[in-house]
């Protein structure tokens, strides 16, 4: 039987919140508004773009909520790869997911573009497929995407896992009626995930490794 464990990216599988914080001041600061540091905008992410500039310009500037999205995606194009680093032991692995026999996937809030861009250039062929936020605007918890990917596999919810840093990656294995394996690395703290029903904690990438193949057995 196939398994599946599927990632989110930003705080699971690499450290972006350095541009991202940098895009979000960049367009903070063509529309005049204050910006924000890096901590203050760790904890703005992970709905995706929309919500995280909504936050960003708050209610009374609702109506540059568009233009702060522009913006910002215009500086990350350019500068999503000047701070962003992997996670320790995070190549290690996914090569050893791969050698116990999981499909290895990408499911982030990030826009589809960005995504598929920064797992080719860390992670090329070890990740099989990025799925990231496009046109259609739909965001995790929204599960769709994860359950439609497990269908056209033929993988079944008791051989797919779920792995993410936030309480949003919770809610999308509900969704997705998979376990999810919660990481203590990103950009929630362990006692964060907790209060949000995480029931399966990894402070090190090895322990998803292990969690993994003690969670679905061959």
């Amino acid at each position: 039987m196939k398994k599946l464990i599927t990632f989110d990216l930003d705080g699971t599988l690499l450290n972006t919140i350095g541009d991202l914080a940098a895009s979000v001041n960049y367009a903070m600061t063509e529309l005049g508004l204050p910006t924000f540091s890096v901590a203050e905008v760790q904890n703005m992410v992970g709905n995706g773009v929309r919500v995280l500039c909504s936050r960003a310009v708050g209610s009374q500037h609702a109506d540059l909520v568009d233009k702060a999205i522009e913006l910002q995606r215009y500086y990350y194009n350019l500068h999503c790869n000047d701070q962003t680093c992997l996670y320790p032991g995070i190549e290690k692995m996914l090569s050893y997911l791969e050698k116990s026999g999981f499909i290895v996937a990408v499911y982030s809030n990030k826009d589809q573009n960005f995504a598929r861009k920064l797992c080719k250039t860390y992670f090329g062929d070890a990740v099989h497929v990025v799925f990231g936020t496009t046109a259609d605007g739909i965001t995790k918890p929204n599960a769709h995407k994860l359950i439609d990917y497990m269908n056209k596999l033929g993988i079944d919810a008791a051989h797919s896992l779920y792995s993410g840093d936030s309480e949003v990656d919770i809610q999308t294995a509900q969704n997705a009626n998979v376990k999810c394996i919660s990481v203590t690395w990103g950009f929630k703290t362990k006692q964060f995930l907790l209060e949000h029903g995480a029931e399966y904690l990894a402070d090190t990438a090895n322990q998803v490794v292990e969690l993994a193949n003690e969670l679905i057995a061959d």
